[in-house]
């Protein structure tokens, strides 16, 4: 899974929960959560559920509080998958 495939599941999440039609090709990464995309606390916690569920993976919620862009989103969640699931 590289970079653009876990852009595209972290949109779709945040889409599905927003009601908003984010996609990769129109995204900054360096994009902040709460700022450019709109993304409040309560959503937040809604989006990392999901985003946990859909890639199975557990990121401490110690890491969760140091994030702040998509970039910084994709690398935690990078930084959680299985090492034969990521492609760089």
């Amino acid at each position: 899974m590289d970079q653009k495939d876990i852009l595209t599941v972290v949109l779709d999440i945040i889409n599905n929960i927003k009601n908003t039609g984010f996609t990769p090709e129109v995204v900054d990464v360096e994009a902040f959560l709460g700022g450019e995309l709109g993304v409040d606390s309560v959503e937040m916690l809604e989006a990392w559920y999901e985003i946990e569920k859909t890639l199975n993976i557990k990121v401490n919620d110690s890491e969760k509080r140091a994030i702040y862009t998509l970039d910084d989103l994709i690398d935690a969640i990078q930084a959680h998958l299985p090492a034969e699931a990521v492609k760089f």
